[in-house]
Formats: C-alpha cells, sequence, structure tokens
C-alpha cells in the first residue's frame, strides 16, 4: 500500500475530493475547498492511499498533544468490506503509535432509520479494529457523534473541542457541545 501526503503531492486532491463529496453526508463534512486549505495548517494532514496505482480511499489526521483525531476516514464504495478500512486504521496506529488515535461515529440509536448501518460502524471500529468506547458524545452542527479511542487514556471533551478548532477553525467552538 503507497501512502501519499497531500502537503507533498498535490495530484491527489481529484481523488479524495470526489471521494469525500460522495462518502460523507453535506452535514457531516466542511466545504471541500475548506477541507484541503485547512490540510495546509501544521496540525491537519490528508493521506491518500493506494494500491499499485488505483486509488483506496483518504483519512484526514488532526494532531493535537498527545492525541490524533481521524476526522474522516473513506474507502471506495467498490473496494468496502475489503479489508481496506482496517488496513487504514492499522497504518495510522503504527504512524501515530505514540498518541492515542481518536476518532467518531454517527450516534446508535433505535430511533434513526439508518441505525444498523451505524451499529456496523460502531462495530468496525470497536469488534473489528480493537478500539473502546471514548464515553463522550458530542453535538457536531447538529449531528450527534459517539467518540472512541485507541491507546492508554480516554480524551476529555476540553480537548476534543480544541482538536474540532483546529480541523474545522475557531468557527466551530460555538457549534460543538456535549450531547451526554
Amino acid at each position: 500500500m503507497v501512502v501519499l501526503n497531500y502537503k507533498d503531492n498535490r495530484n491527489i486532491k481529484k481523488d479524495v475530493k470526489a471521494l469525500f463529496l460522495s462518502a460523507f453526508p453535506k452535514d457531516e463534512r466542511p466545504p471541500a475547498y475548506y477541507f484541503f486549505s485547512s490540510a495546509l495548517k501544521e496540525t491537519n494532514n490528508i493521506y491518500a492511499f493506494y494500491e499499485k496505482e488505483a486509488f483506496i480511499g483518504f483519512i484526514q489526521l488532526t494532531t493535537f498533544k498527545d492525541i490524533c483525531y481521524v476526522f474522516f476516514l473513506a474507502v471506495k464504495k467498490e473496494l468496502r468490506c475489503q479489508g481496506w478500512g482496517s488496513k487504514i486504521l492499522s497504518w495510522i496506529k503504527e504512524f501515530q503509535k505514540d498518541k492515542v488515535i481518536l476518532l467518531c461515529y454517527e450516534e446508535v440509536d433505535e430511533k434513526y432509520k439508518d441505525n444498523e448501518a451505524r451499529i456496523k460502524r460502531r462495530d468496525f471500529y470497536i469488534k473489528k479494529n480493537g478500539f473502546k468506547s471514548n464515553h463522550l458524545k458530542t453535538n457536531e452542527f447538529g449531528v450527534i457523534f459517539e467518540t472512541c479511542i485507541y491507546g492508554n487514556h480516554f480524551v476529555p471533551f476540553e480537548d476534543y473541542v480544541e482538536i474540532f478548532v483546529l480541523g474545522f477553525s475557531e468557527y466551530a467552538r460555538e457549534h460543538i457541545k456535549r450531547a451526554d
């Protein structure tokens, strides 16, 4: 698997942008221009994954203190359920082995029509890839998320907010709240 960083190789933008726009609902992602410009900050990176010449997927990472937050992780639709997501998570765990890996997924609750898909996402992280609940739910721009970690300590809400601001800008501070 070949890993390319957007800061070093802007040619990945076309592949990443198409997947970014198709994989994430509009209410769960910033505008694409902001997504790419924020990746130029020192604390933020976009990595694209390729097998030979074929694009597999991408991640956006933000680091803060000893925490690495996975803002976005996506695998091309036709390649899902083939182990690529787990390979990408394994790469993150090795690449950021000195950090707690933090990520979130949409809240799991029977009130949602897509709850089965939400359960599958949660189980992918927790049951299949060794993450554990961070015991923190957030309301981000009106969408409720649950957080999970891979590492040796929980991440408090205050640090989560600072990571969120690094990823999205100071504007985001007023749009994130505890949900639990």
